[in-house]
């Protein structure tokens, strides 16, 4: 069967180009052709057009819009979704790249390059207060096997700010225990940052690399945190981890007032939150973070109501009420809104 221009050119766009030369993370590649394959099933039920006749000159600009809406009203995909999960953004990429494969096509190209990402609610940062998440660390019983590795694993994932993905990847060799101490993150597009750790979270570290024997020689590339199975944990295997002690705090500490849940990337925002209401520049947040850009920082900024209040207390003009007569005792006054009201 002859193949189309399309699959041709969204081949080499999954399997070589975002690989090979924009070296993106897998996740990042499946995401993508998780997209590509609602665009195929929306063009088979909605337009009759079966994958192996579908052509570049089938799919125009308003046949994405078309999608785009489809899957908001449809497969109940939010508009949160459609831009965070990469669904426009994919699109975006991939016709950037077809431009250059495919010049004959370019006008229309750049009509779907034009589409704009529909606005959005801006949700706040949701994290835990210092007291929160100290309630939450005491949960673990460190008496048994399975609670410390709970414990250093919770510990981990603030102290680093790592992403959940970012945690599951760490192997043995990516942590450094001796000064100073430093684990080696793989964030998005395989770029390594190396943050600094503080020492409990290095102890913890350390006592439960020897007590899983993660330290001897061979074992450098085994995962550090695993299951049963000893296979990387998952992100349903940590967030349950998460939950489960949010769960305990809140039987041990009734009357304090705790998340509803309690999610991996809650996690990182509250460290990002403690180093801003600790007065850490934001450049070195950002670092640690490992953004691209200080603005995807900001939004901790934006969201930090102390910061926002030490910086209106700093400009606050005491007002001085003493000589200020009570409005009340003007009888003159209520008097003649009294007669108004008439």
């Amino acid at each position: 069967m002859r193949q189309t221009d399309f699959a041709r050119t969204l081949t080499r766009f999954l399997s070589e180009y975002l690989p090979g030369q924009r070296n993106v993370s897998t996740n990042t590649i499946k995401s993508y052709r998780d997209t590509f394959k609602q665009l195929l099933i929306f063009c088979d039920l909605e337009l009759s057009i079966k994958p192996e006749h579908l052509t570049f000159d089938k799919i125009k600009a308003d046949t994405i819009k078309d999608f785009l809406n489809w899957l908001e009203k449809t497969r109940k995909v939010g508009i949160n979704t459609r831009n965070q999960k990469q669904k426009l953004a994919a699109i975006h990429s991939f016709y950037r790249y077809t431009q250059s494969e495919h010049p004959e096509i370019l006008l229309e190209c750049q009509r779907i390059l034009g589409i704009p990402f529909k606005k959005r609610e801006n949700k706040t940062v949701d994290y835990l207060s210092q007291d929160n998440l100290k309630y939450i660390l005491e949960q673990p019983d460190t008496a048994k096997k399975r609670g410390r590795r709970d414990l250093t694993i919770m510990t981990t994932l603030y102290d680093t700010g790592a992403r959940v993905q970012e945690l599951i990847d760490l192997k043995t060799g990516d942590v450094r225990l001796t000064k100073p101490a430093t684990i080696t993150l793989t964030g998005k597009g395989n770029k390594k940052r190396c943050v600094p750790i503080m020492g409990k979270t290095r102890n913890l570290l350390e006592n439960y690399m020897n007590e899983n024997r993660l330290l001897e020689n061979g074992n450098q590339f085994h995962p550090l945190f695993y299951n049963s199975n000893r296979l990387p944990f998952t992100r349903p295997g940590i967030t349950y981890i998460l939950e489960k002690h949010l769960k305990q705090a809140k039987e041990t500490h009734s009357k304090v007032l705790f998340p509803n849940s309690l999610h991996p990337h809650m996690v990182r925002h509250t460290k990002a939150m403690h180093l801003l209401e600790a007065d850490v520049n934001l450049i070195y947040i950002r670092d640690l973070l490992g953004h691209v850009n200080v603005t995807t920082t900001e939004i901790y900024l934006r969201a930090n109501t102390e910061t926002k209040r030490k910086a209106l207390e700093s400009v606050y003009m005491e007002v001085v009420t003493q000589d200020i007569p009570v409005w009340d005792e003007d009888t003159n006054l209520l008097n003649w809104l009294q007669e108004f009201c008439r």
